[in-house]
């Protein structure tokens, strides 16, 4: 007997007291069959798209291959000064520790990918609650570059699937876009206004009344004092009466308004007082795995710290060339104007 995945049928080779093989000697019939469950499983639940080469392994035969001086980790000495890495390059950080999903191999790729990107397209550092302006080239624009102003209001994914939304409402309407921090449309990332909010993300907006996203067109540029912290602003948004498009009070959010609670049912609140008692917040191992190990980030700072170096040197001889460059053209225009006198 012969089974097919797709085709749930079975080949079954007549026998000689059949009266079918009498008529056709050595003919076969097909005869359906049910299909079973284990077909009906998608192949992630038998696990056979899992390595079936220990990581450990792969990655010894992979370092054997790589310059050993793209894989320095960051000593004690070299973390004080260059604290500031991991709030310049956040995203290069890995964030998915499912190690079905890590390749260190990739994770260096991607980062030096991201910086030579860097080269041609200045990112600023910017967080959730920060005003933004972002420029990217839109054919159906008159100018072929398309501006948006407004509030950053969530950052997802980590490496090369950077995302940031950005908030702001047009005539009574809240306008929502979310671009990819390494798209190559993008033009230009400019900071408005440089600030933290209470939480990591800002999408309890979408209930909140309008005049709390919106953000002029024609907003000045706040300037910020270098070596100096980003505020925080402490700012609690009162949110609208229900329905809401989300159980906010569900899941900890200090910048919302404590007079949310006044439109919450007896049964809502026993849920708040139930979630207030769990003990996640206490578990140890979540805390572990759901963060970055020393080991991995050190790693990951390490090389991008020599990413950040090769970024410093390649801007000081693009402006030495720049320079030279507009100094030899003034050079000639003087030659000429006298020439000419």
């Amino acid at each position: 007997m012969q089974q097919y995945s797709m085709i749930c049928t079975r080949i079954i080779k007549l026998s000689t007291s059949n009266s079918l093989s009498s008529k056709l000697p050595g003919a076969v019939a097909i005869v359906p069959c049910r299909w079973s469950r284990q077909r009906q499983m998608p192949p992630e639940f038998h696990k056979r798209y899992l390595p079936k080469i220990n990581s450990e392994k792969l990655d010894t035969y992979r370092d054997q291959h790589l310059p050993s001086t793209r894989s320095v980790q960051l000593t004690p000495d070299l973390v004080k000064p260059d604290l500031e890495l991991s709030r310049l390059y956040s995203e290069l950080v890995p964030h998915n520790l499912d190690p079905r999903y890590r390749d260190r191999l990739r994770e260096r790729l991607e980062r030096r990918e991201m910086m030579l990107r860097r080269r041609a397209f200045a990112i600023p550092e910017f967080y959730v609650g920060s005003i933004v302006a972002v420029s990217i080239a839109d054919k159906f624009a008159p100018d072929g570059i398309h501006r948006f102003v407004g509030i950053c209001i969530e950052r997802l994914n980590e490496g090369l699937w950077t995302t940031f939304t950005v908030r702001n409402v047009i005539e009574k309407t809240a306008v929502e876009i979310k671009y990819e921090l390494y798209n190559p449309t993008l033009q230009s990332l400019e900071v408005l206004l440089l600030e933290k909010r209470l939480d990591q993300n800002l999408l309890y907006l979408r209930d909140a009344p309008l005049q709390e996203s919106r953000v002029p067109f024609d907003m000045a540029p706040v300037p910020h004092p270098s070596n100096t912290p980003v505020p925080v602003n402490p700012k609690k948004v009162k949110l609208l009466p229900p329905p809401w498009k989300f159980q906010w009070f569900l899941h900890g959010y200090r910048g919302i308004d404590p007079s949310a609670l006044d439109y919450l049912t007896p049964k809502q609140l026993a849920q708040v007082t139930d979630k207030l008692t769990l003990v996640d917040r206490y578990d140890l191992m979540k805390m572990y795995r759901s963060r970055p190990c020393l080991e991995d980030r050190q790693e990951a700072l390490g090389d991008t710290y020599l990413h950040h170096q090769d970024l410093i040197r390649f801007h000081e001889q693009r402006r030495r060339e720049l320079l030279e460059r507009y100094q030899s053209q003034k050079l000639g225009d003087n030659i000429l104007t006298r020439s000419t006198g």
